[in-house]
């Protein structure tokens, strides 16, 4: 069909009618049924786009940013996604123990800085594989500063805990192995495995706990200790660990527990305090033990192993996120993007940068230099279309890095941005979800506009739509129109009565409220409504003589005020919900009229019997 001149595909039409038409045989509707459904919403999308609703700040906010949700999917691997999670997952089950020597080298290091990190790491590896002994190379040669306390020894380690080259080549080596260089942010690192056992798993542990300064004095060490010490003899002669604890741990956050802590994980605390908490069985009570903020005693509750892959997926892709290692699906997307769209290099291009990044990393030139507003030409084409190597040039300043991961991170961001550009031809369900989407705000912004907001608020509107069908409002059993006041005693009482003659019905209930009520008395309760018989015994009893009511404590005086309407509502007050919900039908309609002689409407009837209804 056509409308306003705008094509709508049949394809279009069929998801829209298919989706909304198959709820299970409920108000299901027939093919020319739905038609005229479909054309007046399209017509009142019409409308919109002519206001311009299409172009507001408000409207692409909302619609670009439940677009950006919905493409995620689409531009990344998530088999990839998945398989990396699942291998995180299996390294979590083990344990790694390693040492390493580390030269430093900056991550935009020049190439010849670089080389000659490298190369120093080499020189270290091929004398520990000459039989030097590998502490010993490292505490002369590496740059890390805790080599001169560790002697470049880490202890175990788990996945996630160390940064990503440093934690692949570890797992890639068996005990014993020692690895090539190995490129991290921090520079070159030469690793050196001990020792893999399997995961510990968590443990579920209290303690008790006495605080000690790091520069305490031998007078508050011995205090500490004796105060440990006969604790930990009275819980060996059968006092309850879980009162000592509330009795006298210095850590109030679990004192009231028990003394109990959250469950712990490998390396989620200091050393001395984990070594012991995966020393002890269950039920077990160590001795009192330092560690660099004072004494313990434990006691282990529980010990569970790693949880199961589901169970521990979504937490291990947050961490890999967090961590920015959450891509491994987009990059391989990516890569097999390339290959689809042609992608190429203009080589003579990509020189002509690397000699400019060169100069540039030397000190010999700039990003602002002459030499570099004159490189011109493509950087690389994607499925035809080019990519001007300025475009890169101007890019990279708002991204420093070294020229290999900004020619990396460039043109991934490149190919999956024309990929976004594409998704709606590539993929029509997404393009036909996008449509609706983008047609539901508009239709719901311009229909507020003409019809929902316009109908509660316009009570001039309100007021003659029901003078006009007043007859439609009639009801059969009279109501009750007014308050019902609940007062402190007869003059209160009197003082209402007296209160209202000065002011109008609908602001009765408030003024009485403001001025015989204050913050500290209150002399009066109210009610408003519009009461049939039942629905308040009080308006039963006093308007409706039926029924009776206990006086309210403190309120024993109940009295009314308002109007008895016997055979309908005075007002389209007295029945606005009714009258609303008509009023706006009735704008709908006359809105549906003044579309369809204000935009034309085009509909094939051939493609239309060919529309496929299941």
């Amino acid at each position: 069909m056509k409308i306003n001149n705008k094509e709508i595909t049949r394809s279009e039409f069929e998801y829209i009618y298919n989706k909304n038409n198959s709820n299970n045989g409920l108000d299901k509707k027939t093919l020319n049924e739905y038609v005229d459904l479909f054309v007046n919403f399209k017509l009142k999308v019409a409308e919109a786009e002519a206001e311009g609703v299409d172009t507001t700040k408000t409207f692409l906010n909302e619609f670009l940013g439940y677009r950006q949700q919905l493409t995620k999917p689409y531009l990344t691997d998530d088999s990839i996604d998945e398989a990396y999670a699942r291998q995180i997952y299996d390294r979590l089950k083990e344990n790694v123990e390693a040492s390493h020597i580390l030269i430093r080298c900056k991550p935009n290091a020049t190439p010849q800085d670089s080389l000659n990190a490298y190369n120093k790491a080499e020189r270290a590896r091929q004398r520990i594989l000459k039989g030097e002994d590998f502490e010993k190379v490292a505490r002369e040669v590496s740059e890390d500063p805790s080599v001169k306390q560790n002697g470049g020894k880490l202890g175990y380690f788990t996945a996630m805990q160390m940064v990503t080259p440093f934690e692949d080549a570890a797992y890639a080596l068996k005990a014993g192995g020692l690895s090539k260089p190995v490129r991290s942010d921090f520079g070159y690192h030469i690793i050196k495995v001990t020792n893999r056992r399997p995961d510990m798993g968590k443990v579920l542990v209290a303690h008790i706990f006495k605080y000690l300064p790091q520069n305490a004095t031998k007078e508050q060490e011995s205090s500490a200790t004796q105060k440990m010490d006969s604790i930990y003899n009275a819980i060996q002669q059968g006092a309850d660990f879980a009162d000592l604890a509330r009795k006298f741990s210095d850590d109030k956050g679990t004192a009231s527990r028990g003394g109990e802590l959250p469950w712990i994980g490998f390396r989620q605390t200091v050393k001395e305090f984990e070594d012991v908490a995966f020393s002890i069985k269950k039920d077990e009570i160590s001795k009192p033990f330092h560690s660099p903020s004072g004494l313990h005693i434990l006691k282990l509750i529980d010990k569970k192993p790693i949880e199961s892959f589901e169970e521990k997926k979504e937490e291990i892709e947050r961490r890999l996120e967090n961590q920015g290692r959450g891509d491994k699906g987009t990059e391989a997307l990516a890569e097999k993007l390339k290959k689809e769209y042609n992608f190429s290099y203009n080589e003579k291009s990509l020189n002509d940068l690397k000699n400019l990044m060169k100069n540039i990393e030397a000190g010999r030139d700039s990003l602002t230099s002459v030499n570099a507003l004159n490189l011109s030409g493509d950087l690389f084409t994607i499925n035809g279309k080019v990519y001007p190597v300025q475009e890169f040039i101007k890019w990279t300043k708002d991204h420093p890095s070294n020229l290999e991961k900004q020619l990396k991170e460039y043109t991934q961001n490149s190919i999956l941005n024309y990929e976004d550009s594409r998704l709606e031809q590539k993929h029509p369900e997404f393009g036909h979800l996008m449509q609706e989407y983008r047609d539901g705000i508009l239709l719901f912004d311009i229909s507020n506009r003409k019809v929902w907001d316009k109908a509660s608020k316009d009570d001039v509107g309100l007021a003659e739509f029901f003078l006009k069908n007043k007859a439609n409002y009639k009801w059969e059993s009279p109501r009750f129109r007014g308050i019902v006041v609940h007062c402190k005693d007869n003059k209160t009482a009197k003082a209402v009565k007296k209160l209202l003659k000065k002011y109008p019905e609908e602001e009765w209930a408030n003024v009485i409220r403001k001025t015989l009520n204050n913050d500290s008395v209150s002399v009066v309760k109210v009610e408003k409504g519009l009461y049939i018989k039942g629905d308040n015994k009080y308006v039963d009893k006093i308007q409706f003589k039926s029924g009776g009511f206990e006086p309210i404590k403190d309120y024993p005086v109940t009295v009314t005020f308002g109007k008895l309407l016997k055979n309908g509502p005075e007002s389209y007050k007295d029945v606005r919900g009714p009258v609303t919900a008509d009023y706006q039908n009735y704008l709908e309609e006359n809105w549906i009229k003044e579309l369809r002689g204000k935009y034309k409407v085009e509909i094939n009837q051939e493609v239309l019997k060919t529309v496929n209804n299941h």
